[in-house]
């Protein structure tokens, strides 16, 4: 049986392609998590955060990148900031 062969360049896309989806599946926790506790755009970046991240250097900063997110969103505001209007889209009391 014939093994398969790649170039340099389609073996680092590959790689390059698996860190990135694993990236996406950590960044889904502070996207979950963002659009529960109603601070959707920390969430969204923290997705894509985690995305890049996962593709640079796949866990060794996808997993950092996510736990950042995720402190965001669970930190308690120290002041009475207005609520952010893409927040507010998934909000079910607004509507």
């Amino acid at each position: 049986m014939d093994g398969v062969r790649l170039t340099t360049q389609q073996a680092l896309m590959y790689v390059i392609l698996i860190n990135g989806a694993i990236g996406l599946v950590i960044g889904l926790i502070p996207l979950i998590l963002g659009i529960v506790k109603k601070k959707a755009r920390i969430g969204i970046y923290g997705l894509l955060a985690s995305t890049v991240g996962g593709a640079l250097l796949g866990l060794l900063l996808s997993i950092p990148a996510a736990v950042i997110f995720v402190w965001l969103i669970l930190k308690k505001p120290t002041t009475a900031a207005s609520q952010d209007p893409l927040d507010a889209a998934f909000d079910k009391d607004a509507r």
